[in-house]
């Protein structure tokens, strides 16, 4: 994106700051940054013209990128650090049990739609309990120190993992095919899972899914996940847990306060740090 900003040849270069950072396989609906662009003169960059000439650039170079907005902002204004919330989409995929397979010859490979591959995570349960998955997921919302919820790094294992889950909510998902695969017989019953939090730890989310998925096969109680975050540790992480793959999860959207996106040189933004913002806003 530097690179096609270099393409304006502004007065500086333009150094560009990510409000999120995604760990590899994770998908990105919406995210956001912010850049500088200097000129000669008294005369800004027409942000229409930004736009269609960042998506021309990624076009022309197949650049799976899509600048949607461009906003004039204040100067002090922080991508990363003025953002109220970020919000994530997992998606679940659960074999129906009256689906009838193979035990000798099984393979949930050549069940899934072709469109959905690498997209949602796929799972074989017949006591998959979406009601136990729910109830667990209510105590994970609110503010609570996830230090069992994140991957364990030996250089930031003192770091603060105090984070506050603003909501989470478990709704049924369809699948994303064509008409033409749609004709074949479905055989997944699908869940969305939308969290919204400010910050997370490392890996916070691909793990809170995956315990919530032991919780609904019943290899966890809903009240474990509780426990979990009561003696936050390494050593409070089940070893039968699994973390979730990337693929499930999509950044979809990092909001803010209306005002901070209008340009005000008269107003000037406030924010204070927190303890959280020395991590990385990262799943």
């Amino acid at each position: 994106m530097e690179i096609s900003l270099l393409k304006f040849k502004p007065l500086n270069y333009p150094n560009l700051y990510l409000s999120s950072r995604t760990d590899g396989g994770v998908h990105a609906l919406n995210s956001s940054a912010h850049f500088d662009l200097e000129r000669h003169g008294n005369h800004i960059y027409d942000t229409q013209f930004i736009i269609n000439e960042m998506n021309r650039f990624f076009s022309k170079n197949q650049i799976s990128i899509y600048v949607k907005e461009v906003l004039r902002v204040n100067d002090n204004f922080n991508a990363r650090f003025i953002a109220t919330s970020r919000t994530y989409l997992y998606r679940l995929a659960i074999l129906k049990p009256e689906v009838q397979i193979d035990e000798n010859n099984y393979s949930i490979p050549s069940l899934i739609p072709i469109e959905e591959w690498k997209r949602c995570d796929f799972i074989r349960s017949k006591e998959f309990d979406i009601e136990k998955f729910k109830e667990g997921a209510k105590y994970l919302v609110g503010y609570h120190d996830f230090t069992t919820f994140k991957k364990f790094d030996k250089l930031k294992q003192n770091k603060h993992n105090r984070r506050e889950i603003k909501s989470i909510d478990v709704r049924p998902g369809r699948p994303c095919i064509t008409t033409y695969t749609s004709q074949s017989k479905n055989c997944f019953n699908y869940w969305d899972i939308t969290i919204k939090g400010r910050s997370f730890v490392h890996n916070q989310i691909r793990r809170m899914v995956g315990t919530l998925i032991s919780v609904a096969k019943g290899k966890l109680k809903p009240e474990d996940v509780k426990v979990m975050l009561q003696v936050p540790s390494k050593h409070s992480w089940h070893s039968f847990i699994t973390s979730c793959p990337p693929d499930g999860l999509y950044l979809c959207n990092v909001e803010y306060n209306p005002e901070d996106l209008l340009y005000d040189p008269n107003r000037k933004i406030i924010f204070e740090l927190e303890k959280e913002d020395e991590n990385e806003f990262l799943e």
